[in-house]
């Protein structure tokens, strides 16, 4: 390789020292010398202080008196330490007292149970013998169980417990190779309580129920680490519920509840990891245990794909076992909520997982529960987004027509809550969103057409566009269905409302500005009109008197519109390229204002001669210059173009219209085609 020269050809490199060098740094020597004495010098004199102070009678005495009463110092803290000691041990021993009463409560009664179910085990082992016999593999993780009686065929096999994944990989290859028609897993901690713990839970397997979950509970520890859930229920299977924020969390079913052998079982997400029964053949066909991060995790990936193909899964109180592990952060559930485990199942299936069968399980024809990923960063900028906003109003149309809505940021995009939702509308901005599994992801792309990529239209269930040239174009471009499916106003917000005195203005122009004179501004100046402008950026671009606010927010914005005599409206090139009609357009109709607009095809489409175009600054003054010389003619075209846009575009019609269009593709929740809702079929004046 050649190295860099300089142009007299000498190769660049370090270069030797110089008497310069040499200078400096005898000069940095004799700074840091300074230094160092000036320091020594300092600790010198803090050391004559002390000295000082320490030979002045008042502290000689009391330095003495502390000397002397330093041994009944040092008891008096030892007995305040004992009795504090004393104190913690007599809590202690009462609470242990209260304790070791309940506990024998709970164990007389776990044992008359485990009695009443090994006396009722010869009934379930002759049913099951009664049914053709089932060969059984039987796995354990840890201590070899007592071999079950029964008169099934069975294969007892150790698996080493190491790394998660290895040791999934070693189950899943143990059960391809098995001559076998049920696996049975036994956990690391677990042993069997009920002799006929396994017999219980064949004889749950038939029909669709592939597979069976034991009831774990929890052992009698030692008194030294004795639990509040000791011989309590520790799961009966796992449920999945919403936490306060809409997150999916898996919890242990009856958790903390005393344990009852003789229940009937119940439908259930998952088995724990403690302990598992499931139909070899299902276990196939779902992909075997999987890779997830820890065994409870790759059991309930299990399970999860396991109901995906018909399957059911039954939790089964009289197959019970005992699961030795520490009870610290049961509370949080055999997967806890933010945990690596519960996320990459959350990454894995998504909503699926809020439609898992429990004690409430959602019905597949209810509303659909909608995250709505806009393009705001963040919720610190989002009151001061016009995308933010935008979104709103459309999240408050999908609620009138019953859905869940969760409204996020673009940061917010990967939270749980949001991963689990049906249905993922993405307000396309100018970042992607990754999109989940097991939930139906949808794009709308409403402005920046120049950012999207074709991956991304790839990866969605369906794209929708605010134009229809620029859907034409996709089409060629990705597999995914595209529709068309406009921008629109909400006229519960955006309606006519008295003028404002402070807003009011012949010509008015809400646009930010991203350091250039935008058309609607730039070509009003040159006709000789003098705009109100409202919005960012605008800053040394245009007279100051001239700029009104830097922001005309939700709370302002229908005062503007409606106190202007005319409204301006332009596109950003891009936009204007691909036929995407501004919102701005529907907004100001919606307030009962003529609006002028840089010429579109699509303009002329929609809405006909009721939005005038322009295309030169000749035109514009032409155009703004008739509707301020004649205000009843003007005020009549608005009144049209206002009646035009609350009969077909509201959100409303566009939730309806979306609706349609899933259900044509077949993306309703679970695929299930319903009949969208009707819009409302008047519009608020």
């Amino acid at each position: 390789m050649t190295g860099d020269r300089t142009p007299d050809g000498a190769p660049h490199g370090p270069a030797g020292p110089t008497d310069d060098d040499a200078t400096d740094l005898a000069a940095r020597l004799v700074a840091e010398q300074a230094a160092v004495a000036y320091w020594r010098d300092v600790a010198r004199q803090r050391r004559i202080d002390a000295a000082t102070v320490q030979r002045r009678p008042v502290v000689r005495a009391a330095i003495a008196a502390d000397r002397r009463t330093r041994t009944v110092q040092d008891a008096a803290g030892r007995g305040a330490a004992t009795v504090r000691a004393t104190g913690r041990r007599v809590r202690a021993l009462a609470a242990g007292l209260r304790a070791r009463r309940e506990l024998a409560e709970r164990r007389a009664l776990l044992d008359a149970q485990v009695a009443r179910a090994t006396g009722e085990a010869d009934d379930v082992r002759a049913a099951v013998a009664a049914s053709p016999p089932r060969r059984v593999l039987l796995l354990h993780l840890g201590p070899p169980p007592a071999a079950p009686a029964g008169g099934h065929p069975l294969t007892t096999v150790a698996v080493p417990h190491g790394e998660a994944v290895e040791t999934s990989r070693a189950i899943d290859r143990i059960v391809t190779e098995a001559d076998a028609d049920v696996v049975a897993l036994l956990g690391p901690t677990t042993e069997p309580l009920v002799p006929g713990w396994l017999d219980a839970c064949l004889a749950a397997l038939h029909g669709d129920v592939v597979a069976a979950a034991p009831l774990v509970v929890h052992p009698q520890r030692p008194w030294t680490s004795a639990g509040a859930h000791d011989l309590l229920v520790r799961a009966e299977g796992v449920v999945v519920r919403p936490r306060a924020d809409g997150a999916p969390v898996a919890v242990a079913h009856h958790e903390g509840s005393p344990p009852d052998l003789g229940a009937p079982g119940q439908e259930v997400a998952a088995a724990s990891g403690a302990a598992a029964v499931v139909d070899r053949a299902a276990w196939l066909a779902a992909g075997g245990l999987g890779t997830a991060p820890d065994l409870d995790a790759a059991v309930f990936d299990l399970c999860t794909r396991l109901r995906r193909h018909g399957g059911r899964v039954v939790s089964v109180p009289a197959g019970a076992v005992v699961d030795h592990r520490p009870e610290a952060g049961d509370a949080a559930g055999p997967l806890a909520p933010d945990g690596t485990g519960w996320r990459s199942l959350v990454d894995d299936h998504g909503a699926e997982l809020v439609r898992a069968p429990g004690p409430s399980p959602r019905a597949a024809d209810e509303a659909w529960r909608i995250a709505l990923t806009t393009a705001t960063p963040s919720r610190k900028i989002a009151p001061r987004s016009g995308d933010w906003h935008y979104a709103g109003l459309f999240a408050a149309a999908l609620r009138r027509a019953g859905h869940e809505v969760r409204q996020q940021t673009i940061d917010e995009a990967d939270s749980l809550a949001g991963r689990a939702a049906d249905l993922h509308v993405v307000l396309r901005g100018l970042e992607p969103v990754r999109r989940t599994a097991g939930q139906r992801h949808v794009l709308w792309i409403i402005s920046h057409p120049e950012a999207v990529e074709v991956a991304e239209c790839d990866a969605a269930d369906l794209v929708v566009v605010a134009s229809h040239r620029y859907a034409a174009h996709l089409r060629h471009l990705t597999t995914t269905p595209v529709e068309v499916l406009l921008q629109a106003t909400e006229p519960r917000r955006l309606r006519p409302v008295p003028v404002d005195p402070a807003h009011r203005h012949p010509v008015t122009v809400v646009a930010n500005t991203r350091g250039v004179r935008r058309a609607a501004v730039a070509d009003a100046l040159a006709a000789g009109l003098t705009p109100a402008v409202h919005g960012l950026g605008w800053e040394g671009l245009v007279a100051p008197e001239l700029i009104c606010t830097t922001y005309a927010g939700p709370e302002i914005l229908p005062a503007v519109y409606a106190s202007a005599s005319v409204v301006l409206n332009d596109h950003w090139d891009t936009m204007r390229h691909w036929g995407f009609v501004s919102n701005r357009v529907f907004d100001v109709a919606a307030c009962g204002t003529p609006v002028v607009s840089d010429h579109l095809p699509e303009i002329v489409e929609l809405f006909g001669d009721l939005v005038p175009t322009w295309q030169t600054p000749e035109e514009l003054g032409r155009v703004v210059r008739s509707l301020l010389g004649d205000p009843e003619a003007a005020a009549a075209r608005a009144d049209a173009l206002r009646d035009l846009v609350l009969a077909s575009h509201t959100f409303d019609h566009r939730v309806v219209e979306l609706a349609a269009l899933l259900v044509r593709h077949g993306l309703g929740p679970d695929g299930a085609e319903r009949a969208p809702t009707e819009a409302p079929s008047e519009a608020p004046a």
